[in-house]
């Protein structure tokens, strides 16, 4: 490739862990060596949401071919007679769309001109298209001013889809569970007269969802670890992204849980994460109340999260109400 474009999140969180600051630094590296140009935006979940803190973006400024952008306002460069402009995140709708109007200023008539940017099209005019929740809304009206580029290369929608010349790629990674099943896609662009776009598959990391392993007749970490080996094969395990649910714990085992045992038999997966949950008894019933406690709060958490709220007290507000009506169920 002469140049990569990165519009979607390259990370989870604005203040990311070790182990994806590693990752990403270790892959770009890569690029770096080939002196292979990139261009990157920040966006909701790159971004922090207070103006002091520092931006994890700044890891690039010792890359010598990359070009990151992540101040709150449009720009634009031009790189192998290529004009960009690009449109990182903004947490105040109205400077977005405001900055936003300002793209086709940006123009070079005597360039190809790609703009890169971030959002989902939640105008009503298209929504027959959206399973995606956005913070912004983009109209159709608005959205006119970006025909007159070459092509527009946006992140937020996890699936391929194209409108007029603006499209999407999917994830080149699953973001959530809810996604293991999607097929992952980007896309290649020939620039010669006219912009070819192909659209291509890639592998992605296998996601493999161990959910609800019943532990209510083992008595201790070892005979779990053992079951555990008799039924999950180490291969499909490994540099894999797993997840998994350890119900019906009884007392004794929920005491003497050794965590340090489950860790190491999945330590040759990429990523991987467990719950626990005790075996709860009401009114001579098993009944596992805090499972469905979890999962409630685990959906609500993790929409919480991907939610931009322009006021955090409204976010903490929700999440005590929440946890005070739960408390109430037993």
């Amino acid at each position: 490739a002469d140049l990569v474009i990165h519009s979607r999140e390259l990370l989870r969180s604005a203040t990311p862990a070790n182990k994806a600051i590693a990752v990403v630094v270790e892959n770009f590296l890569k690029l770096q060596n080939a002196q292979i140009k990139v261009v990157i935006i920040a966006w909701n979940h790159d971004t922090p949401r207070l103006s002091i803190t520092t931006h994890p973006f700044e890891i690039f400024k010792s890359f010598e071919w990359f070009y990151s952008f992540y101040e709150p306002k449009i720009d634009n460069i031009v790189i192998n007679d290529i004009n960009f402009v690009v449109l990182p995140h903004i947490h105040d709708e109205n400077i977005f769309k405001e900055e936003f109007s300002k793209s086709q200023n940006l123009i070079k008539e005597d360039k190809k001109n790609i703009f890169i940017s971030h959002f989902w099209l939640s105008a009503k005019d298209y929504d027959e298209y959206t399973d995606e929740i956005s913070w912004v809304n983009i109209s159709m009206e608005e959205l006119n001013i970006l025909k007159k580029f070459d092509y527009v290369a946006l992140g937020h929608y996890h699936k391929n889809f194209c409108i007029w010349n603006i499209c999407y790629a999917w994830s080149l990674e699953h973001t959530s569970f809810n996604q293991k099943n999607y097929i992952n896609w980007y896309n290649i662009l020939n620039i010669q007269e006219k912009i070819e776009k192909i659209t291509t598959q890639i592998e992605t990391r296998a996601m493999i969802d161990f959910w609800n392993i019943d532990c209510a007749n083992f008595e201790n970490t070892e005979s779990l670890i053992e079951y555990l080996e008799n039924n999950i094969d180490k291969k499909t395990i490994s540099n894999a992204i797993v997840k998994i649910l350890f119900e019906n714990i009884n007392s004794k085992l929920m005491l003497e849980f050794q965590d340090k045992l489950i860790y190491d038999f999945f330590k040759d997966s990429f990523y991987f994460e467990f719950r626990k949950i005790k075996l709860e008894k009401i009114q001579n019933n098993w009944f596992n109340v805090k499972y469905w406690k979890n999962i409630i709060i685990e959906n609500f958490w993790n929409f919480m999260n991907n939610y931009n709220f322009e006021n955090e007290e409204i976010k903490t507000k929700l999440q005590t109400e929440l946890q005070n009506e739960l408390k109430n169920i037993s």
